[in-house]
Formats: structure tokens, sequence, C-alpha cells
């Protein structure tokens, strides 16, 4: 079977998956690069992709990499008390996608230009503290304060809670080059805050829990990836990218920049090509500012690791290109531990 549409369509249609602010980040966590490896012919022209993501987040990892709890307090009487966040959320996502590769050569490979737009059709998410731990001065368990209970109560209440709306836009400008059996692009990938986002305490004042944008900064995406077909069958692929965030002008939180490694192996059969997938990011730099690690009960360094794998599926229907997929966080520390089924269809004009 062959596989007839642009290369690098996939990456230039990413999704936005997370930002670091809160245990996400911004980069596509499901994986694009798997997909993508299974084209390679260049056809210039417009191209329109449309996809559907369904992800549910099952915890929040904490720094020490196990499910997360509230940052330690200590009240006027000497009592330290924290508790164990069991956060829970469903994302249905559609991205939708546009862009045009030029048909003039530059430096022997095409340019590629594209956006693509999130629309969050329902977020629903809970929360709650099964498990409250407090301490006194002398370091013996004691009963946890009503006070306390009390907020950890109003907190849940208001996360507890379903929205939708427009995400973050994305704008993309690749370079490709085609060669043999090797395949490189270069581009940069322009994340700009569309979204909905408030920087109070969640449903404090009536602003919702929910924040649907990852705030109001910007952040510049470098990427270089490298594909070779080993065989007629049998592809591999590899894709570097390095995050720098601007200071969120809402909170004066600067979420600290990261980098990120995809790594996959596609192979063709008549009915499409199956592959598997590995997609690391990890963030390089400590948050600052806002309720980062120099603010009382802040979230400190805030690190962002996690390491996700899947599976995926590519083939051709009705002239489109259908990319199906699933991953999996394997590995998370500060970071969102989630399953992600995500399908996309993609039509070149």
């Amino acid at each position: 079977m062959k596989l007839t549409t642009v290369a690098a369509v996939c990456v230039l249609f990413s999704s936005i998956a997370h930002a670091e602010e809160g245990f996400k980040i911004r980069y596509p966590t499901g994986g694009l690069l798997g997909p993508e490896m299974a084209y390679f012919d260049i056809k210039p022209g417009l191209l329109v992709s449309v996809a559907i993501r369904e992800t549910d987040v099952t915890q929040i990892n904490g720094d020490d990499g196990r499910q997360a709890w509230t940052p330690p307090t200590t009240n006027a009487k000497g009592v330290t008390q924290t508790a164990l966040a069991d956060y829970r959320q469903h994302l249905t996502v559609v991205d939708m996608g546009i862009g045009y590769i030029f048909p003039q050569m530059v430096g022997a490979g095409h340019v590629f230009v594209a956006a693509n737009l999130p629309y969050f059709l329902q977020i629903d998410r809970t929360l709650s503290f099964p498990e409250v731990t407090a301490t006194g001065a002398n370091g013996t368990p004691v009963t946890p304060g009503p006070a306390y209970l009390a907020g950890l109560n109003a907190q849940a209440k208001a996360n507890t809670i379903a929205s939708s709306g427009v995400g973050d836009t994305e704008l993309n400008a690749t370079w490709i080059y085609l060669r043999d059996n090797l395949k490189l692009s270069a581009g940069l990938t322009i994340v700009i805050p569309t979204g909905d986002f408030y920087s109070l305490p969640s449903g404090a004042q009536g602003t919702p829990a929910i924040n649907i944008g990852f705030g109001h900064y910007n952040t510049f995406r470098p990427t270089i990836t490298l594909t070779y077909k080993a065989t007629d069958d049998l592809t591999l692929g590899a894709r570097a990218a390095y995050g720098i965030n601007t200071t969120n002008t809402v909170d004066n939180w600067k979420s600290g920049n990261f980098e990120a490694l995809d790594l996959a192996a596609s192979y063709k059969t008549p009915v499409g090509a199956f592959g598997m997938q590995v997609i690391s990011v990890k963030q390089i730099q400590d948050d600052t500012g806002g309720l980062s690690g120099n603010q009382p009960g802040g979230y400190g360094a805030n690190r962002y690791n996690a390491v996700n794998a899947g599976v995926f599926y590519t083939t051709r229907v009705l002239g489109c290109g259908l990319n199906l997929g699933y991953t999996k966080t394997m590995h998370a520390t500060n970071a969102l531990v989630a399953d992600t089924i995500q399908a996309r269809l993609t039509k070149a004009f």
C-alpha cells in the first residue's frame, strides 16, 4: 500500500496537550512523530486536518513521582497539615488545522506553514482529598483542624466542575528536505494564548476552576526531525525540540524552559502502517514568580518530567490520511498521569 500525502503533516497540526503551570506542558505528549513517518511524498498545496482526542487524567504526581500531596501548611498552634490529592479529569478536544506547502524550493527543500486551533468540547474535573494528615509541634499525629478540612472541602467543590471553550493557538513554519531514504525537517512553532486563563485560586470570586488556556504567555518551540527508511517497509524517526516560555502577564509566573525527544518506528503492511513511539519531555529550568518556590504554599521548582509511550496506525480512507493513536504515561514527576486516544483525518487539495 502506498500512502500519498505531504511529509510532516502531523507535526505541523500538533495538538496542545499540556503546559507547565499546574503539572502540564505545552508539548504534544500524545505523540505526532509516529504517524508522520509513513509519509515520504511532498505535494505542494493546501491541507486541512481535523482530529478528535479523548484524554483521561487519572492522577497528579508530585516531585517524588508518586501521587501528589498538597503543600504542608502550619497553623498558629504549630500543627502541620497536608492532604493527598485525588485529581481526575476527562477531556474531549477537537483540533482544527490548516496549512500550505509552497511549491517553490528553498535551499533544496519546501516550506510549510500551518495553524492549529483546539476546541475543548468538554472538560470534566473532580477533586477530592481522601487522606489528610496532621502533626503537632512535637511531631506526634493529631486530628486535622476543622478550618483546614473546611478549606479542603471548598477546594474540592470548586474543582468538581465541567467547562468547554477554545484553547491556545499554534502557528508553525517548517522547512522540509527529502532525499532518497532520508527526510529532514526543521521548524519553529509559536503557541499564543487564545484560551481563557484566570490567576485567582480555583473558584475564587466567581472565577472558573478550569483554565482552558495555559496562561497569558507565549511558547517558542524550535524542532528538528530526522526520518530514515531502513527498508521499503520499516521507517525510523527521531525528533528533538526545545521549549522557551515567556512570563505569564496575568500572575507573573515564568514556566521553566523544557526539552523533548520523540522516538518512533513504523512498519508498512498491505492494510496500513503500524508503529510504536516514545515521547519524553523534561523541564530543565525551575519555575519562577507566581506560585513558584519563592511564594508561600507554592509548587516549588515544579520541574515537569514525563515519559509517554504508545502505538499508532496510519492508512488512507476516502482520499484522506487517517491516523489512530494511543499513548499512556509511563513515568511522571510534577506532571499529570493520563491515557490518550486520538484520531486524525488529513486531506490534501
